[in-house]
């Protein structure tokens, strides 16, 4: 059986410490409901994965389509998400896409697609210092790539990382908490609406994902 994970922990006992006036330092307890903030955004994210894999399965996962520009809304998510991938020792590096830009998509599903791709750089790319969010035009619509320098996957997982519960090379994932959901529900959610999203090898080392979505 799994343990608590380690977030859980860290937000009851910052919350304890909060709750009963321990922590004296204001910037250190800016610094702590700063951290109960983003590890609950965290928490949220993987129930939200467990549910949705709940409902793909079943085909109980409902959709409200909608066009979503791209540069508001990448410029928002590297605003909120910045500080939580320095802390793993990444720089969120976003290019701006044309001003007019825009998927048509479920907006929900779209944050939770993208994360996932974040939080998996996240975990087995932080070695390579950065992550690089953009978006361009592609034949199918517009393809949002999330890049990173990190290990990179070899040609034989690619497609298999998308199996569920599948973590692929072990010396890299031991350490990695998770239930290894993350990429199998990016891609139902894309495939869903039209879209698709693949793992390629990236020029120069790392990898990239490219989540392919309908122009709005």
């Amino acid at each position: 059986a799994m343990g608590t994970p380690p977030f859980c922990t860290t937000i009851r006992m910052y919350a304890e410490m909060l709750a009963d006036e321990r922590v004296a330092d204001p910037a250190k307890r800016q610094r702590y409901f700063a951290t109960i903030g983003r590890e609950t955004t965290r928490l949220t994210r993987l129930v939200n994965n467990a549910l949705d894999f709940g409902r793909l399965e079943a085909g109980r996962k409902e959709y409200r389509p909608e066009p979503i520009a791209l540069a508001p809304w990448l410029a928002r998510l590297a605003e909120v998400h910045a500080p939580r991938v320095a802390e793993a020792g990444l720089q969120l590096k976003v290019t701006p896409p044309a001003a007019d830009a825009a998927v048509r998509c479920d907006p929900d599903s779209l944050d939770q697609m993208v994360l996932n791709l974040v939080d998996n750089a996240v975990k087995y790319a932080a070695v390579g210092g950065v992550v690089e969010l953009r978006a361009e035009a592609v034949a199918a619509g517009l393809a949002l790539s999330v890049a990173d320098r990190g290990p990179g996957v070899p040609a034989a997982h690619r497609e298999r990382i998308f199996e569920r519960f599948h973590r692929g090379d072990e010396s890299l994932t031991a350490k990695v908490q998770g239930a290894g959901l993350g990429l199998t529900i990016a891609r139902r959610l894309a495939r869903d609406q039209r879209g698709n999203l693949t793992c390629r090898e990236r020029a120069g080392g790392g990898t990239e994902f490219v989540l392919t979505l309908p122009a709005a």
